[in-house]
């Protein structure tokens, strides 16, 4: 009997998802977390005021590229870049699994069941720089970077609260920028690894036996410390609230 339903939602799924719908923008959701949780660093200057470390999207050649064109960038300095990405073949499942949630409808007081395919795990490499000129500042971000991540940040986002992001390598790399005059610039670099999925779309069983696309959004508030050198991405901070009146069960 299950195998025939599973066909027979197979099939309903199949007919259902088209090209457009396999773009879930997961890889743009988890940059949008990640510029948000390194945004809100803060140090002490020696008159032990509070100083805001605004946090940007660059790799670490384009930040340098930016020091060399403009001599009056600010520091100190965190940019997040995403590097490469690769199947995570431990946490794989076969295509033809079907994932079955239930979420509880807040409105019509009832449970909805949600069924989708099973999402692709990949591992997401991303590389932050933390830029300052003098130790003192390094240290105070460094304390900050390593209590984020202890031993990992759980990541939130529209599709997701159990993706976790992990430290794997610490480089202390510093650079000479040479403008009117030659500046040492602090340079550390973390790499960091965020063990998430893709997901397919998800769709709502009616009671007739048809199915229908099921979103479960978040609105994103925008947090105005946090900016960006490609403004595609959207900066943002990590407060969500719901859109829809609907919370998951299992």
């Amino acid at each position: 009997m299950w195998l025939k339903t599973r066909e027979w939602i197979r099939g309903l799924l199949s007919d259902k998802i088209q090209p457009q719908h396999l773009i879930s923008s997961a890889y743009k959701e988890n940059l949008r977390f990640m510029l948000a949780s390194f945004s809100g660093f803060k140090i002490r200057d020696p008159q032990n005021k509070l100083i805001s470390v605004p946090c940007v999207n660059a790799t670490a050649e384009r930040a340098v590229a930016k020091m060399f064109q403009e001599n009056n960038i600010i520091l100190p300095l965190v940019t997040v870049a995403q590097t490469l990405s690769d199947e995570d073949t431990d946490r794989r499942r076969i295509k033809d699994l079907l994932v079955n949630e239930t979420y509880w409808d807040n409105k019509r007081k009832r449970a909805l069941r949600v069924i989708s395919l099973a999402p692709k795990a990949v591992t997401i490499s991303y590389e932050v720089n933390t830029w300052t000129k003098y130790n003192e500042d390094m240290d105070q971000i460094v304390e900050q970077v390593r209590l984020l991540l202890n031993p990992n940040l759980t990541m939130i986002t529209k599709y997701t609260n159990s993706t976790v992001a992990f430290i794997t390598a610490e480089e202390n790399d510093s650079v000479t920028v040479v403008g009117d005059r030659e500046d040492r610039i602090i340079r550390r670099r973390f790499d960091i690894s965020v063990e998430g999925y893709i997901p397919y779309p998800k769709y709502l069983i009616t009671s007739t036996g048809e199915i229908t696309e099921f979103n479960t959004e978040v609105e994103v508030i925008t947090e105005n410390k946090t900016s960006v050198f490609d403004e595609t991405i959207d900066a943002s901070s990590i407060n969500i609230s719901e859109t829809e009146s609907y919370t998951k069960i299992n």
